[in-house]
């Protein structure tokens, strides 16, 4: 390959992580100058959402499908707009050469449907991505810590006033770059899940 087309790859290839970079960020502002302008119209009753889920990593910079745990606790205003806790953790997961555990702890803007058995929702934040492996065989494991953002939606489907189900997709993106561990720059990974949901109202 000559010098030409590689600097031109490589001029895409910034260029095209540019672009995906600025896309989650966009969402991200966008959804928290959103909940900040609802909080200045008043404060009215509140619901709360714990869900437990699992499902899997894919896509991205995983090599194949992992299964994946996690839990989120979410807290809305009746008009649908809050915020979301949301932690999740895959084992052993293939990136290249690399096995790796990773893990994710997000704080996210979250707007549900506020009624209906079936309430649709959508969700974008920032937090930490941690990732811990090295290159196979890994016989001494790096543990790094970088800052994260993901973006996505999905659906809460209630069976009453307490209970219900909660089915979830996202992208996971980190800008990180850890050249001296061999692992991709900018990780990112699509993550989907299902996981059962309880509710309760919050007076004010």
């Amino acid at each position: 390959m000559n010098p030409s087309t590689r600097n031109c790859m490589r001029f895409e290839r910034y260029f095209s992580l540019r672009a995906r970079r600025m896309a989650v960020w966009t969402i991200a502002v966008l959804a928290l100058a959103a909940v900040d302008a609802h909080a200045q119209s008043g404060i009215g009753r509140f619901q709360g959402f714990l869900t437990g889920h699992v499902g899997a990593i894919a896509g991205g910079d995983i090599s194949s499908a992992r299964a994946m745990l996690g839990a989120s606790v979410a807290v809305n205003e009746d008009n649908g707009w809050g915020a979301e806790i949301d932690f999740g953790h895959t084992s052993d997961a293939l990136s290249g050469q690399q096995i790796l555990d990773v893990t994710n702890y997000m704080v996210n803007a979250i707007w549900i449907k506020p009624a209906g058995m079936v309430r649709p929702f959508g969700i974008g934040g920032v937090g930490i991505l941690q990732v811990d492996g090295c290159d196979s065989p890994c016989t001494v494991p790096a543990r790094t810590y970088d800052f994260g953002a993901n973006v996505g939606g999905g659906a809460f489907v209630m069976l009453g006033d307490v209970a219900g189900f909660r089915a979830d997709a996202r992208y996971v993106f980190s800008s990180a770059d850890h050249a001296d561990l061999h692992r991709p720059d900018n990780f990112s990974y699509w993550r989907v899940s299902i996981g059962a949901t309880f509710t309760w109202a919050i007076a004010p």
